[in-house]
């Protein structure tokens, strides 16, 4: 467990946390299953493919397993199947954050920047989610990531530094971290040298 301090509020972010509702539709054995596919779909993600697919089959009203399956599709190229089910799945679970990370990541990517406040109409998670203290780091990570890029994409340099602080802080050996930093660094360079090649112009 990590206690993180971010705007003023502390979170409690961990590596073992696991919603209610996965613990509620999964017995002990499936939930074992899930975890296992979650590991090795990290590692050996076209050997794993198949085997997703089928668990996935079986439960397909739990949001987690939905979002299992759509990291399996990333991790294999499958990218359109990913894609609608990004789509699919923040429509029939709005209120579940992956769904919403995921699908407003989407939106970045594809520059609907207009389309993000619907899916957070704010970027205070206790205002989102009240109650909830405890957040699993890939959820709390993915977050800070896609307000990084959201911020990027709507040129707030300040705001998209504040969100990265505070992802870095979290995890900064994490390769999205650092794959996020180089994009962050490198858009700043660039920024400043179209800017005196203007200036000189």
């Amino acid at each position: 467990m990590k206690e993180i301090h971010f705007e003023d509020k502390i979170y409690q972010v961990s590596f073992a946390a696991m919603p209610d509702t996965l613990k509620e539709r999964l017995s002990e054995e499936e939930l074992k299953q899930y975890l296992s596919l979650l590991e090795q779909v990290q590692i050996k993600p076209r050997a794993i493919y198949k085997e997703i697919k089928t668990f996935c089959k079986e439960y397909p009203d739990v949001p987690e397993v939905i979002n299992l399956l759509t990291f399996a599709h990333i991790q294999n190229h499958r990218i359109v199947e990913a894609e609608q089910l990004i789509e699919q799945t923040f429509l029939k679970y709005p209120e579940y954050l992956f769904a919403r990370i995921n699908y407003a990541d989407q939106c970045i990517r594809k520059k609907k920047l207009a389309k993000v406040p619907e899916i957070f109409p704010t970027l205070d998670l206790e205002k989102l989610y009240p109650g909830k203290t405890t957040y699993h780091t890939s959820e709390f990570r993915g977050f800070l990531i896609m307000a990084t890029y959201y911020q990027m994409a709507l040129k707030n340099r300040e705001l998209a530094l504040h969100y990265f602080a505070a992802v870095k802080n979290l995890e900064p050996d994490n390769p999205s971290v650092i794959y996020l930093e180089k994009k962050l660094f490198n858009q700043s360079l660039l920024s400043r040298f179209l800017q005196r090649v203007k200036v000189k112009s």
